[in-house]
């Protein structure tokens, strides 16, 4: 009998993710379609005769492989692959349209408990043959696309075989079937796309402003969600009946992220004072406030008891308009609690003052996917090779929790075979990129050249919308992978001003003496040197200011020999500070970032503008996303 493989794959996936006010929500979307996934595999896993190859889980169910590592991490792609020796092409055509039901059942039972927990929350209303009943069919039924292939061939020539099976995949996406559907009314809060959910009769944000005064925790007021939303964002307690990690987990806001390196310093009796004054706030009704946040996870231990969120620690956070909009409390509230609210702004100012710098108002996501992927799996020899490569991303995964979570301050929101999303805190940018690149595995033989990452990152201010921020961080991604040989890294900044600078630039480039530059390392280099006042910003403003106007129209500068380079190296120099001059470690650490430098510009390593925008990010990231009004347009 012939062999088959059978490849399946769930969508869509990058818009379900990125529609996203919250992190939570950013997780919730990452975790619903691991867990589709699982369940589809969990179909046939045990199942006679079917081999599951892509993804390495051994001869264990899905999820218990899940749990076995880390069950509260989306780290399931979004496809599988199996091989199955001894089941006919009919047998596994009945097979897959069963899993295709059981993924379907699946995604309906985790809307209708969220449909069933909104309208209980709002009034015990009846549910068949009502408008809640019509469009939460209309919304949730045809939502998920599921598309599989099952293709007959030989184990001697599983190149070929394997990538007929890719191609037939592909024809399926591309005959997809067409649900016309009409979305009338309210559109959804969050994706915009979908009409809220709502019983039909009356103003339909009538439900949606009781849900939010009844259950605060899922929904601000002036929100509403279609179903599919809403499904996302009450998923948390659907997941948190089956397993117990996820009940007790929580997720920092962007302020929480943008803030972690000033709340790692200010872990005293000075901070514990401070939360407890915020504690104290009541809104208009007399209800403390909801304040309270869990820490990144690096920071739990530190501050698990006591800790609020780290919009408090901005000072607009206090003003009237916020005070009322976000908290409920009146102006008339304010004024009673005027000592309270004075009290909460003076430790706010000395808390500042002790840590010695004022808290981030910035952060940063990241967004890596391993280079030709398609091409290195197509050429596996065998199945053998490619759950190999399936066991080493794995691997990878276990790593990248360790290097974003453990070692530095970030909250990993999905690591599932080459891909990583995660938001980390501007301070330990640089370094979480370099280890995420450095870490990952060779995917390839030996005769082939080792396996290559690029990835794509925005840094923007915590109050951007985080599906912004996500969609821009992916099109950085999309950005470095559009450069030869891949390799690559691009970079956003997003300055709340509404100015944008960017960087497209590979991870390393070959000196002429065939050394490598390292360009983050580089990067990290440069902010140290700025941090300590080793040398001043202001040569990278002088140096912008002369050369960019002397660009063509494509943003290249082409000016006889060495200029460039010599008048980097002089304005570099310069800017040294003059006290350390004279200390001949510091003056060869400048001279080496001055090597480097003017390494990058020469024989055109990189763009002059990419160049540009790669000072411009660094020196922002230097003075950890503060304002710099002390430049001039020019030195």
């Amino acid at each position: 009998m012939a062999e088959n493989l059978i490849l399946f794959t769930i969508t869509p996936v990058q818009k379900f993710i990125t529609t996203a006010r919250k992190t939570e929500d950013m997780w919730l979307g990452s975790y619903i379609l691991s867990y589709l996934n699982a369940t589809a595999i969990h179909q046939i896993y045990a199942k006679e005769g079917i081999k599951i190859i892509y993804p390495s889980i051994g001869d264990v169910s899905p999820f218990d492989a899940w749990q076995d590592t880390d069950v509260t991490l989306p780290s399931f792609p979004n496809l599988f692959l199996a091989l199955s020796a001894e089941l006919s092409i009919k047998e596994l055509t009945q097979t897959m349209q069963y899993v295709e039901e059981s993924v379907q059942c699946e995604f309906e039972k985790m809307a209708r408990h969220a449909a069933e927990f909104f309208i209980g929350a709002v009034g015990n209303e009846t549910w068949n043959n009502t408008n809640n009943d019509r469009l939460f069919k209309k919304q949730i039924n045809h939502f998920f696309q599921l598309y599989w292939v099952v293709s007959s061939g030989s184990r001697e020539n599983y190149q070929n075989w394997y990538a007929k099976t890719g191609m037939g995949l592909a024809s399926a996406k591309n005959c997809r079937a067409f649900y016309q559907v009409k979305e009338s009314g309210r559109k959804c809060s969050l994706c915009g796309d979908r009409e809220i959910f709502h019983n039909g009769t009356g103003d339909p944000m009538e439900w949606w402003r009781l849900f939010a005064q009844r259950r605060a925790k899922y929904c601000q007021q002036g929100e509403a969600l279609c179903t599919v939303c809403l499904t996302k964002r009450l998923a948390k307690d659907y997941f948190g009946e089956k397993y117990s990690e996820i009940k007790q987990l929580s997720f920092p806001s962007t302020s929480e992220v943008s803030t972690a390196d000033f709340k790692l310093i200010a872990k005293d009796e000075t901070y514990k004072e401070f939360v407890e004054a915020v504690n104290a706030l009541k809104d208009d009704n007399g209800n403390q406030l909801e304040v309270t946040v869990n820490p990144i996870p690096k920071l739990q231990e530190i501050q698990k008891s006591w800790n609020v969120d780290g919009d408090w620690l901005f000072e607009e956070s206090f003003s009237l308009q916020n005070l009322e909009r976000y908290y409920g409390i009146s102006e008339k509230g304010q004024v009673r609690q005027e000592k309270k609210i004075n009290q909460c702004n003076k430790l706010r100012r000395d808390l500042i003052d002790k840590v010695g710098f004022e808290p981030s108002r910035y952060f940063a996501v990241i967004v890596l996917d391993g280079d030709g992927m398609g091409q290195t799996i197509s050429q596996a020899e065998n199945w053998e090779v490619h759950a190999e490569i399936s066991s080493k991303l794995n691997e990878y995964t276990t790593k990248v929790r360790e290097i974003v979570e453990e070692n530095y301050l970030g909250k990993l929101i999905y690591a599932g075979g080459d891909d990583v999303l995660a938001l980390v805190n501007l301070t330990d940018l640089l370094n979480i990129l370099r280890e995420l690149r450095c870490g990952f595995p060779n995917l390839n033989s030996d005769k082939d050249p080792a396996s290559t990452a690029s990835a794509g990152v925005c840094i923007a201010h915590c109050k951007v919308p985080l599906g912004d921020v996500l969609e821009r961080a992916r099109t950085m991604e999309r950005a470095a992978k559009s450069i030869d040989g891949k390799n690559a890294l691009g970079i956003a900044l997003l300055k709340h001003s509404g100015n944008i600078s960017q960087t497209i630039f590979k991870w390393e480039y070959q000196d002429v003496d065939a050394t490598k530059i390292d360009v983050v390392k580089v990067g990290q280099n440069l902010v140290e040197l700025i941090k300590k006042g080793e040398i001043s910003k202001k040569f990278m403003y002088t140096f912008r200011d002369v050369f960019t106007r002397l660009t063509n129209l494509d943003g290249g500068l082409e000016l006889p020999g060495n200029l460039v380079e010599s008048e980097l190296e002089r304005l570099i120099q310069r800017a040294a500070n003059e006290k350390v001059r004279s200390d001949e470690e510091i003056q060869n650490r400048i001279d080496e970032n001055v090597k480097n430098l003017t390494a990058l510009l020469a024989e055109k390593r990189m763009k002059f503008e990419d160049f540009i925008g790669f000072l411009e990010i660094t020196n922002f990231i230097a003075r950890g996303g503060k304002r710099d009004e002390t430049i001039s347009e020019t030195e």
